[in-house]
């Protein structure tokens, strides 16, 4: 997990020029980029990068921005969740589930 002093804006900003396009979203205990809001098995997602952002004076600013790409069709997106006492369960949950291949030391927003 990466920690860093840009924003959430500018990150995802620097991750949508590296082809992380597709909005990933909450679908019941699953998730879904696709227009017509089908699941995506979780078996097909690999986390590409964690940003960490905490927020100077207020704790409701704290995120977690997570890069992510689908192994079967490609495709690159991003899904954001709270930190700490406001994070979404159902989303740690499904985050739980898919494999993580990030490496720390490569920084993607410098």
């Amino acid at each position: 997990m990466i920690n860093t002093e840009k924003t959430l804006s500018e990150v995802i900003e620097v991750l949508r020029s590296r082809g992380y396009t597709e909005d990933f979203n909450l679908l019941e205990e699953n998730i879904s980029y696709k227009k017509g809001g089908e699941k995506v098995n979780l078996h097909d997602i690999v986390i590409d990068k964690i940003y960490r952002f905490t927020g100077s004076n207020d704790l409701e600013d704290e995120a977690i921005l997570y890069a992510m790409r689908n192994l079967k069709d490609g495709a690159k997106g991003v899904f954001v969740n709270g930190y700490g006492t406001y994070s979404d369960n159902g989303a740690n949950n499904i985050i739980r589930q898919i494999t993580i291949n990030e490496v720390d030391n490569d920084d993607w927003a410098k």
